[in-house]
């Protein structure tokens, strides 16, 4: 069964993130302008995957690649299970009603007011979320794709996520293929 792994095209958060200098405080990132072409250019790539089904994390800048890409040609399931580890700033969400006020065509009523990690904060007032937390959440994920028989899907998600779950580091907008059957994956 192929599940196809699509990391969000560029953030603004990405376009000036440095890991020398402090958290820029960009919350919830939308995508950034090269982001916003990133995921319009995946689009001919990902046209000739056999997808039928899409899950999306509720974070905006996954909302919006997936809009980019996919237009209205699948219908998005909302999963705050494929959503970030909250590291930084960008990882902490916008509440359900924020949402639904940005994207009126899609459903966040199943989700919580705070659907991201929520612990102790750090000096920033950021939850950030152990590793061994997010681990656990992508296990829980590879075990939902394989009870509900996922096939020819598209999870539109994050870098630490998809590093939990293939091992692998995807740029923004990159595509890995996997195969849960067979455990294997192959970056596209």
């Amino acid at each position: 069964m192929s599940i196809y792994m699509i990391r969000h095209a560029q953030s603004e958060f990405n376009a000036v993130f440095d890991q020398n200098s402090p958290d820029p405080m960009i919350f919830d990132a939308p995508l950034s302008a090269l982001g916003r072409q990133q995921a319009i250019d995946a689009r001919q790539h990902v046209a000739s995957l056999e997808i039928t089904n899409l899950i999306v994390s509720p974070f905006t800048r996954t909302l919006q690649t997936a809009s980019l890409i996919f237009a209205d040609k699948h219908p998005m399931e909302i999963n705050p299970l494929v959503r970030e580890q909250l590291t930084n700033s960008c990882d902490v969400g916008s509440p359900p009603s924020k949402l639904a006020a940005s994207f009126p065509h899609l459903s966040f009523n199943h989700l919580q007011d705070c659907w991201w990690h929520d612990g102790e904060k750090d000096h920033r007032g950021i939850s950030v979320e152990p590793d061994e937390v997010l681990q656990c959440r992508a296990d829980e994920f590879v075990e939902f794709a394989r009870q509900n028989n996922l096939h020819s899907t598209a999870i539109v998600s994050h870098g630490n996520f998809i590093h939990a779950v293939t091992g692998v580091h995807l740029k923004n907008c990159q595509i890995i293929r996997l195969d849960l059957d067979t455990a294997q994956h192959q970056t596209m």
